[in-house]
Order: structure tokens, then C-alpha cells, then sequence
């Protein structure tokens, strides 16, 4: 088993540091460690290859767990849980493996930004299995190198 791990961008967008995020859980880095991505497109990818094992209601956030444990939370906007799903679409289920690069999440942009934070946070949740991070600020396209993980 590899030692490391290299996550994709899920999103086109402009990679921001978590505590540039406006909200208390994910700018203190209580939910886990990441990056946050300013989208600039309305698509969803996985960045890895894994397992979903959570999907919210409101379709605004999903988990996929790697092959190695790592758990890896994306979370459309900051207070797009109001929405109650409009403006969101899934392309998988719970229980689903994905594939690094999988469509997973459509999101109407313009309609998630005129109601909330388009702002997007990505954060690994079981950072106990974490030695390092390394986040790419230079990541802007979807598939491109965004955090290599170094795990324990």
C-alpha cells in the first residue's frame, strides 16, 4: 500500500486556503484539513478513486473514502444546505465506486451564489491518518494536481 496520496481537482476554480473560508468549522479546520476552491464551472469530480460513502440530502456535499482509508469530504458552498437540493443533481449513490475524474455533483453556480457562498471547501476527515499535506494553489482545471497526501 502506498504511503501517499494525490488528490484531483474536483472543480475548474481558483484553489483558496481554508482559513480564507467564512465559516467557523471549516476555517478552524475542525471538520479536517484542505483547501477551499472558488468554482468557475458547474461540475463536480471525484478526486480520487474510492467508494462514496456519504451523500447529503441536500446534494450540496458528498464523501468518498480511497482505497488507502482516507476520507475525503467536498462541500459546495458555505450555507448551501438551505437550499434543500435546488440547484443540485448527483450522478452517484452511496455505496458506489468512483473513479478519479468521475462526474459526481452538477451545480447550478449562478443560482448556489445568488442564495449562498459558492465557496467550496475540500478536507480530508480522518486526518489522524495523516502525516502531511500539500496543497497546489496553481491547481485551476478539474483533474489537475491538488493535494498530495502524505498518510502515517
Amino acid at each position: 500500500m502506498s504511503n501517499s496520496v494525490n488528490l484531483r481537482l474536483p472543480i475548474d476554480g481558483k484553489v483558496l486556503a481554508l482559513s480564507e473560508v467564512n465559516d467557523y468549522l471549516f476555517g478552524k479546520k475542525i471538520i479536517g484539513d484542505g483547501a477551499a476552491i472558488g468554482p468557475n464551472d458547474n461540475f463536480v469530480y471525484s478526486p480520487l478513486d474510492g467508494e462514496v460513502v456519504l451523500v447529503y440530502e441536500a446534494k450540496h456535499a458528498i464523501a468518498i473514502k480511497g482505497e488507502t482509508g482516507i476520507q475525503v469530504l467536498i462541500h459546495i458552498g458555505i450555507d448551501s444546505v438551505k437550499l434543500e437540493g435546488k440547484g443540485f443533481a448527483t450522478y452517484v449513490k452511496v455505496g458506489e465506486r468512483v473513479k478519479a475524474g468521475d462526474k459526481i455533483i452538477f451545480f447550478d453556480r449562478e443560482y448556489v451564489d445568488s442564495k449562498a457562498s459558492i465557496i467550496s471547501p475540500v478536507v480530508i476527515t480522518n486526518m489522524e491518518l495523516v502525516e502531511s499535506i500539500d496543497i497546489n494553489y496553481k491547481a485551476s482545471k478539474a483533474g489537475d494536481n491538488f493535494i498530495n497526501v502524505l498518510l502515517k
